[in-house]
């Protein structure tokens, strides 16, 4: 029924389109830096994507910073604990061993004035982007009501459909808001739920009737035929699903939304110690053996830096200004 791609995720014609060198120039100005363990804060508890995804990098990037590489959990907030922290209380010298993940578009949900934030991009300072996974809309494999994106409409125009869409702010949850504006008369009722699995067994258990999800991380419950994707959130098929439509082909509404992961650390540090860690990086994300593993893990690497990088986070940026879920009123 549905078909899957398996794709190199980086490589040929792509790794020259994002600018990477599979073979970055290891000498470093810092020669002594780093100098102990490097912490990788993760802004989630673990078991998500983004800690399985930087555990599985960690060790690369412990190999070519030549010192172990940490992963350490800091949840709450949406993700605001962590990245108060980098942004608020990191420094520059006490702090140059650290490196954290920053999750796009989560960080946008400071645009939202009830959170009162005063954070802008420019608070964060980013080293790269790392990866890169497109929103997904799932039912139960067996729910009949769904057979495609239209049923899901013409049910949500006469009752308020039960989505699980994670946390406010996330993509999944833009995704929603963007499928309000295009059709108004789209009705939802919001179960919250703390992390992807969680999603899972809300469905399965008929506590909702959709997931708005990301590609990656549910593969595998669609080959074992529990749930069954309903749209993608992507320009066009998206490579490892490339039978499943797109929201914008099957509706005319442009619909875009992504997980995207970056990587930061603490502001004003030095450029030889920026440089040290964005070097280990862009190796560690294309060393053949971890690029292979992230294959079989079903999440697709996509390395930026500099103003390739810094695009992508305004258009992310863009896309939450203009889906606007704060502003959603029929959504609970």
């Amino acid at each position: 029924m549905f078909k899957f791609t398996k794709i190199p995720l980086i490589a040929g014609a792509a790794i020259a389109a994002l600018g990477i060198a599979a073979t970055a120039p290891k000498s470093v100005s810092a020669a002594d830096f780093p100098s102990k363990p490097v912490q990788l804060q993760v802004p989630f508890k673990p078991g998500g994507g983004a800690d399985r995804t930087f555990r599985l990098f960690a060790p690369y990037l412990s190999e070519e910073l030549g010192v172990p590489v940490k992963v350490t959990n800091v949840a709450g907030g949406g993700g605001w604990v962590s990245w108060g922290q980098v942004t608020n209380n990191w420094n520059k010298k006490k702090d140059d061993h650290k490196l954290a993940v920053v999750n796009i578009p989560h960080i946008f949900s400071m645009l939202n004035p009830a959170m009162k934030r005063k954070e802008t991009l420019e608070s964060f300072n980013f080293l790269a982007w790392h990866s890169y996974d497109p929103g997904l809309w799932l039912v139960r494999w067996d729910d009949e009501r769904f057979k495609n994106l239209q049923d899901i409409l013409d049910y949500a125009a006469k009752t308020p459909l039960i989505v699980a869409p994670g946390s406010l702010g996330s993509d999944d949850h833009i995704g929603v808001a963007f499928a309000q504006q295009a059709f108004p008369e789209f009705q939802t009722k919001f179960v919250m739920s703390k992390g992807d699995n969680a999603k899972i067994q809300l469905l399965l258990g008929k506590h909702v009737d959709m997931v708005a999800a990301n590609v990656g991380y549910y593969i595998n419950s669609i080959l074992e035929r529990k749930l069954r994707p309903i749209a993608v959130m992507h320009p066009e098929p998206w490579k490892m699903l490339p039978s499943v439509p797109t929201f914008t082909e099957l509706t005319g509404k442009t619909n875009v939304t992504y997980a995207g992961r970056t990587i930061a650390t603490a502001n004003g540090l030095e450029e030889e110690k920026r440089a040290v860690y964005l070097g280990a990086i862009e190796r560690a994300i294309t060393n053949p053996e971890y690029m292979a593993k992230e294959v079989a893990n079903k999440n697709h690497l996509m390395f930026l830096k500099g103003e390739d990088m810094w695009n992508m986070l305004r258009a992310g940026q863009k896309v939450a200004e203009q889906a606007a879920y704060w502003k959603q009123k029929d959504v609970q």
